[in-house]
This record gives structure tokens, C-alpha cells and sequence, in this order.
């Protein structure tokens, strides 16, 4: 009995440590869905910006998103994102403006692997006066996430996302969009304790409404962690079809909870 009581307090810890949470390398990338939940009760703030310079005058993007963990696997979530042309504000207009809400359930370390899964779906009003106008504008967004650890802090990612208009009409934010039938990307990072280096294919953002050319996109970025819940990130999103001029994006992540 004795015996069996040590060789259990032994095993114990590499029991409980095989069924941690995964550590998080990035809470955020920007262009690609992340599977990495919230923890339950835990809520998470995004405040970005996306320059596009390919084009004269630049256009830019400011999205702000908050994120709460109902469980350790679920969560909800809402944004919105200004556009802006030129020099103007991205608050001086709704009318320009792009709400969003949305559920995300995530699957950590399938089987005892090293493999992820997200799956979710999102709700997005192109412009906030439709929420004025019923259903007129609403797109419909499910998607997939999946993440490996590959081992040697490297890990390669992808996700994609169908869209489903309510009105094939719908107008984009300035002037007509492209055909825009989902998204893909890919990708991989490499994590340290302080910073994680990322690089990003998405084949065209729906998040990019200003980069009305639907080019595909190429950026890599660094996150930096720099203390607590903080994360920083930074990236420079190139363009692989028309001008190559290289934009900015940066996201600034806290956590509470």
C-alpha cells in the first residue's frame, strides 16, 4: 500500500501536467483566426490599426474588439472596426463604420496530441446603419481554426471562413467589393517567453476593406509580452499582386481576469 501510495504521488504532477492548458504564444494574430480561447471568466480587449499605403491617399482600419470566456473552451465576442480615408478620423463617420459579434469553442490537444481546433461563427453588419435597416447587410461568417506545435517553439496554424451574404447586393464600405466568398490563411510563428515572431498568407481579408484590389497578403509581424497580460504586436502587410508597397498593423492585447 505504501508502495502504491508513492509511485501515485509521482505520477500525480506528470498526470495533471499532461492535462494543463497549452501555453499561449499569441493571443492575436492579424489576419488569420487564432484557437486559443479565453479562460473561463476572463475578458480580453483589442485595439488595433491596419495602414494600407498601396494606394494614394492611405486608408486605414481601427478595430476594437472585446472577448469574454463563458468556459475554459467557449467564449463570445464583439467588435467594431472604423475605416477611414486620408487624413480623416475612423470615428467621424458611422456610416463607415463595421460591427460585429460572434462565438468561438476551441479544442486543446486533441487525443493527447499537440493539435488544435477552433470553430466559431461570426455576424458582421458592413455599415452600423444596418443594424437600422433589419438584416440588410449582414454577413454570415462560420469558420475553422487548427494549430500544431511542432516542437522547437515552432508552431504552423491556418484557418478559414466562409461568407454568406444576407443581400448580394450589399455595398462595400467605399465603392463596390470584390466577390468575396471566404477567406484562407496560413501561417507559423516561433514563441519565446518575451516575443513571438509570426509570419501570415491570407489569400484576401475580409478585414481589409480598403484593399479593395482583393490581392493576397503576406505579413510577417512580431508580438511582444512585455509584462502581466499585456501583448504588442506589430506586422507588415505586403501585398502579392498589383503594388507591393508594404502597410502597418499593430494590435495592443490586455487581459483581465
Amino acid at each position: 500500500m505504501r508502495v502504491a501510495c508513492l509511485v501515485g504521488l509521482l505520477l500525480l504532477p506528470r498526470v495533471a501536467a499532461g492535462q494543463e492548458a497549452p501555453a499561449q504564444p499569441v493571443q492575436e494574430l492579424f489576419f488569420t483566426e487564432v484557437v486559443y480561447p479565453q479562460d473561463r471568466g476572463e475578458f480580453q480587449f483589442t485595439l488595433g490599426a491596419r495602414i494600407d499605403r498601396a494606394e494614394s491617399p492611405s486608408s486605414s482600419l481601427v478595430p476594437l474588439a472585446v472577448e469574454y470566456g463563458i468556459t475554459d473552451q467557449w467564449q463570445i465576442e464583439a467588435g467594431w472596426d472604423g475605416y477611414s480615408l486620408g487624413l480623416s478620423s475612423p470615428f467621424s463617420d458611422l456610416q463607415t463604420a463595421r460591427l460585429s459579434v460572434g462565438t468561438k469553442y476551441s479544442l486543446m490537444n486533441i487525443a493527447h496530441s499537440r493539435i488544435h481546433a477552433a470553430f466559431g461563427t461570426d455576424f458582421e453588419f458592413p455599415r452600423a446603419s444596418a443594424l437600422d435597416e433589419g438584416e440588410d447587410g449582414m454577413e454570415i461568417e462560420p469558420f475553422a481554426a487548427l494549430a500544431a506545435d511542432l516542437g522547437w517553439h515552432l508552431t504552423v496554424f491556418g484557418s478559414a471562413a466562409a461568407s454568406i451574404q444576407a443581400h448580394q447586393d450589399a455595398d462595400a464600405i467605399a465603392g463596390e467589393r470584390p466577390d468575396d466568398r471566404g477567406t484562407i490563411g496560413a501561417g507559423a510563428l516561433v514563441a519565446y517567453r518575451r516575443f513571438t515572431v509570426a509570419v501570415e498568407y491570407t489569400n484576401r481579408s475580409d478585414a481589409l476593406p480598403w484593399r479593395l484590389d482583393g490581392s493576397s497578403l503576406i505579413t510577417p509581424s512580431i508580438v511582444v509580452h512585455p509584462y502581466g497580460k499585456w501583448e504588442i504586436g506589430a506586422g507588415f502587410p505586403i501585398g502579392l499582386h498589383g503594388r507591393h508597397q508594404a502597410g502597418f498593423a499593430i494590435n495592443i492585447v490586455k487581459e483581465f481576469g
